[in-house]
C-alpha cells in the first residue's frame, strides 16, 4: 500500500539524506522544500514530502531522525 509522507526538520543534513534515501528506495513525487520566516527571511525548517510503499526503508529511516509531522513540534 502506498502512503504519503509529509514531515519537517531543522536538520539540513538529515533532510538531504532522507531526500536521497526516498529517491534511492523508489519513492515518487519526492519534494524537499525550505521554509523561511516571512519577515526576517531566515531559515526555519525543511519540509520533506513523498509517496512510497508503507514498507519502504525511507519511511523507516524517518523514525530514527529529527523529523516531526507538525512544524510546531520542532
Amino acid at each position: 500500500m502506498k502512503v504519503s509522507v509529509d514531515v519537517y526538520t531543522k536538520d539540513i543534513d538529515a533532510g538531504i539524506a532522507a531526500f536521497k534515501a526516498a529517491l534511492d528506495s523508489g519513492a515518487t513525487d519526492v519534494q524537499l522544500r525550505s521554509n523561511e520566516d516571512w519577515e526576517t527571511k531566515k531559515f526555519e525548517d525543511l519540509n520533506l514530502m513523498f509517496e512510497a510503499d508503507h514498507n519502504s526503508d525511507a519511511i523507516g529511516q524517518l523514525d530514527n531522525g529529527p523529523f516531526k509531522r507538525d512544524r510546531g513540534d520542532l
